[in-house]
């Protein structure tokens, strides 16, 4: 999971014999498959990544036991050679394949699959994906080819864990003897591709490992070239410089009508909205943040954000979760997303004492689609008297505002997964009551618009976060249901965000690669046990 993890950047293995950097070719063994990415990736160290689009490059570096097949149907065996077997409530054995090989030769033991699981789990190593594993108590090696997974407690969502960047695999011997930012820039994993050359800014490229476990990939390399701008990416798609980029909503139309290239939406799992701190004036009052919810139109606030490209969120969690667990989002819809109704917001105001209006800050990335949906709350708010200054921050000063607590109004985006733990256990829970407790210079759940903090006495928030970490153990799929429903009810009646909208992308790629067809839920949709891609002339 990751803060404005939203834009997945797909790409996979295919083939020809062409070495060159060109996407064509001539047959269909080899060539080089070009995607194009915004960003560079931080690092090349899974342990230590929290970016999504990087987690999709490094997906070709490194393997995970479990893979989710490619329609997101059904967990499968990946690295293990069968799924984990239940040895009680808190024990699960893990079976490895043999035979597979890291890219430097090494065989891949249940001692590597220990060592990488114990050192993210290791407090003084300081891993980005430590809370994501928080679960585990400890992974020994119980045979050459056996781990055994000691759970902290029932975790529903131990299998679904096992399949993400969260938990692949790495080498120990190669991880201890480079050290851990030394791996970061020169990595080794057991994946389809091993790293060629990355040159941070500009590309990343990784060359097929022929002794790769499944079966050795068509294509000879992939590259990502890093391309800032969507639409200049979308212009080398179609003059065929390269064969997979991201097309912004506005060219969707253009898109359609381009003969050389196939498209196709995927949604993204997220959650982007508004968020007030209650643990401020005059958002500590819950008639003002309700009232909040009547200056917008919802639909509206959607068009100047993503358009096309996105849908409505209910319950803070995506529809497509929401159908998927059956969730009473419709009875949401018409509970909490009232119509906009400027004189029912100016009532609530009156009554919390705030007729007059009042200021206030609020801040957003440079982003357009955090940007207008601020300034859209900007001018709702003028004409009912609320003076709002929009303040334009960096993602560094953004970060910072969210762990000091130190704004009024703010934006939020989170890729939260299929699950609804992924949104509930990450954005509404208080980490004061984590195993551990929390560090001194923590000052509260930004996310959860400070409700905890704000309300520490809260008898309705305590519940909550019980329930929160109840949900996550049960092996029930209806008693969880029932949770999520009671904890959708809980936070949307004390109204902290607004929530505006869901995610998808639109990627499109070159009619010249066959055999690929990316998905939400595919690790590594070019070469990957379901699929081998390949490129023609």
């Amino acid at each position: 999971m990751s803060a404005l993890g939203g834009a997945t950047v797909l790409a996979g293995c295919g083939g020809q014999k062409t070495t060159g950097d060109g996407p064509g070719g001539t047959d269909q063994k080899g060539g080089t498959f070009i995607n194009t990415s915004p960003e560079s990736a931080t690092t090349l160290d899974p342990r230590m990544n929290e970016l999504a689009w990087a987690n999709s490059m490094m997906h070709y570096l490194f393997d995970s036991l479990l893979a989710v097949k490619p329609d997101g149907s059904e967990i499968v065996p990946h690295l293990a050679k069968e799924r984990p077997k239940k040895k009680d409530e808190t024990t699960y054995t893990v079976p490895l394949k043999q035979g597979v090989t890291f890219h430097d030769g090494s065989e891949l033991t249940a001692e590597d699959v220990a060592y990488s699981f114990n050192w993210v789990l290791d407090p003084k190593n300081k891993s980005t994906n430590r809370e994501n594993l928080g679960f585990i108590e400890s992974v020994d090696a119980t045979g050459d080819y056996e781990v055994t997974f000691n759970l902290k407690y029932a975790y529903a969502l131990f299998e679904l864990e096992l399949t993400g960047m969260n938990a692949v695999i790495v080498p120990k011997k190669a991880a201890e003897n480079k050290g851990q930012k030394k791996f970061a820039q020169k990595p080794v994993g057991s994946g389809p591709f091993k790293l060629k050359q990355w040159q941070t800014g500009s590309h990343l490229t990784l060359e097929r490992y022929d002794d790769y476990f499944l079966k050795k990939a068509n294509l000879k390399q992939i590259k990502y070239r890093i391309i800032p701008e969507a639409q200049t990416a979308f212009v080398d798609l179609k003059t065929s410089g390269v064969h997979q980029a991201s097309v912004p909503e506005k060219l969707l139309g253009e898109a359609k009508n381009i003969d050389s290239i196939q498209m196709k939406r995927i949604s993204q799992f997220d959650y982007n909205g508004l968020v007030f701190n209650s643990k401020r004036k005059p958002f500590d009052d819950r008639k003002v943040r309700e009232a909040m919810q009547y200056l917008v139109d919802y639909d509206d606030m959607l068009k100047v954000t993503k358009g096309e490209l996105g849908k409505r969120s209910y319950g803070f969690m995506p529809k497509e979760v929401n159908e998927a667990w059956d969730f009473p989002w419709k009875e949401w819809k018409q509970k909490y997303y009232p119509p906009k109704d400027h004189e029912k917001a100016k009532q609530l105001l009156e009554e919390a004492g705030y007729g007059d209006g009042f200021d206030v800050t609020m801040s957003t990335l440079a982003s357009g689609k955090f940007k207008n949906m601020v300034i859209k709350l900007q001018n709702e708010m003028d004409q009912v008297g609320i003076n709002a200054e929009v303040q334009e921050v960096d993602i560094g000063r953004w970060l910072d505002q969210l762990d000091t607590g130190e704004f009024d109004v703010t934006i939020y985006g989170w890729s939260g997964g299929q699950d609804p733990d992924g949104f509930y256990y990450y954005l509404f829970r208080n980490p004061r009551n984590d195993d551990g407790g929390v560090e001194d210079s923590y000052v509260g759940n930004a996310s959860a618009g400070m409700l905890y903090e704000a309300y520490p006495d809260s008898e309705k928030l305590k519940k909550a976060d019980q329930k929160i970490r109840e949900a996550r153990k049960l092996g029930s799929r209806d008693e969880r249901r029932k949770l999520y429903i009671e904890l959708a009810e809980t936070f949307q009646s004390e109204y902290p965000h607004i929530p505006v909208y869901s995610e998808q992308s639109a990627t499109a790629w070159s009619k010249k690669v066959n055999g690929y067809d990316p998905t939400a839920f595919a690790a590594q949709p070019l070469c990957n046990k379901w699929s081998n891609a390949s490129l023609s002339n």
